[in-house]
């Protein structure tokens, strides 16, 4: 198999810019994903998947909720910033500010749509593990087009 064809081939899967948010006791983190999809509509269920080498997997497989955010096409900078984390304050990532829900999620208050979501199951395979999770609440603050890997140079996977 040529390997730089595989990658050229995976890399045109539609994804979607996501930052997922979680908090583990007093500090909250959060991350960038990618990988996300929609797989039952009743329930509404989500497989979305970690990188197991980040903080955010650690938290994430001891958590029992996290929060997905779909940014908007203006927010950028916003993704950028969390495809590190070198900040934490008790209301703040890296100087987005956020407030905790009433299941504990971390949600960013400049994102115009979150999903809460509960783990239901980990799948523990390859280098980015699957959480299956089902919606539990819904944020809509502005029904926006959101950012994707398309609207960006990025890309991931492959």
């Amino acid at each position: 198999m040529n390997l730089e064809e595989k990658k050229t081939i995976l890399r045109k899967i539609p994804g979607g810019l996501f930052i997922v948010t979680a908090k583990d006791g007093d500090k909250a983190t959060g991350a960038v994903i990618s990988f996300m999809s929609q797989i039952s509509i009743d329930p509404s269920y989500l497989a979305l998947a970690i990188h197991k080498d980040s903080n955010l997997y650690k938290v994430a497989e001891n958590s029992e909720y996290l929060a997905v955010h779909f940014p908007s096409k203006e927010q950028k900078e916003l993704v950028a910033s969390f495809f590190k984390v070198k900040e934490q304050s008790k209301d703040s990532i890296n100087g987005y500010r956020f407030e905790i829900s009433d299941l504990g999620n971390p949600l960013l208050k400049d994102i115009p749509m979150i999903l809460e979501i509960r783990i239901i199951e980990l799948v523990d395979m390859g280098d980015h593990p699957i959480f299956i999770c089902e919606v539990v609440n819904t944020i809509l603050r502005q029904n926006v087009d959101m950012l994707t890997m398309s609207d960006t140079s990025w890309h991931y996977g492959g």
